[in-house]
């Protein structure tokens, strides 16, 4: 994985309302810890980061942090990226410092290649496994993890220890768990469906003809006597 420049400030948040300011002016607040050293409140450029995380470097990205404060400054891995609930943009990012020459851990995406033989045949993909947790060192961390499909049929799975993975990297995550699946489209049985409307109303009709088209048995002899 190539190692991103970041460039952010040292900026303390504490004080009411000091985040939503750095927002309005097109900055997020963030936070680095790790490294034995104290945690260090940020100010990042929203364009900037936005443009990162949102490209080569994803989530998860490895950054090189430049600041002119020597606490802050250096290798750091993205370990959180909070987002509003409604925009959806960007609102707090969590970083943590690393050493390259030591592994970490974090998660790569798995991305679909190919279209698979069950498509072909009306059959539907379904991705159910999108990320891997692995550990390895920071430089030999996959951008990505592509998995060739195109030979899967309708009914058939691909579990995570049919993936390749790199020999630098350890997978922490259970090889059982199932990455990719075809199946057949689920098809609602409108026939099924109009046919049971159709007995409810015939049913429905019977109780009404019982209720209006019918003298009970007592009547009938009243207004013979």
């Amino acid at each position: 994985m190539e190692i991103l420049k970041l460039n952010v400030d040292a900026r303390d948040f504490s004080g009411k309302g000091s985040a939503r300011q750095a927002r309005m002016g097109g900055s997020i607040p963030g936070i680095l810890y790790g490294g034995g050293k104290d945690p260090a409140s940020l100010s990042i450029n929203l364009r900037e980061f936005d443009t990162l995380v949102h490209g080569k470097g994803g989530e998860h990205a490895v950054v090189e942090l430049q600041c002119e404060d020597s606490n802050v400054q250096g290798p750091a891995l993205v370990k959180a990226v909070q987002h509003h609930p409604v925009r959806d943009t960007i609102m707090h990012a969590d970083f943590q410092r690393i050493n390259l020459d030591e592994a970490i851990k974090t998660v790569v995406p798995i991305v679909l290649v190919g279209r698979a033989a069950g498509q072909v045949e009306g059959g539907v993909v379904d991705h159910t496994l999108r990320e891997i947790e692995v550990e390895c060192k920071a430089l030999e961390v996959p951008d990505k993890i592509e998995v060739d499909i195109t030979a899967l049929n309708i009914g058939d799975r691909l579990h995570l220890s049919d993936l390749t993975i790199p020999e630098s990297v350890t997978l922490l995550t259970e090889l059982s768990r199932t990455v990719a699946t075809v199946h057949q489209p689920r098809v609602v049985e409108e026939a099924v469906t109009e046919e049971e409307g159709v007995e409810g109303e015939e049913g429905s009709a019977e109780g009404e003809e019982g209720a209006d088209g019918t003298t009970p048995a007592g009547d009938s002899e009243s207004s013979d006597s």
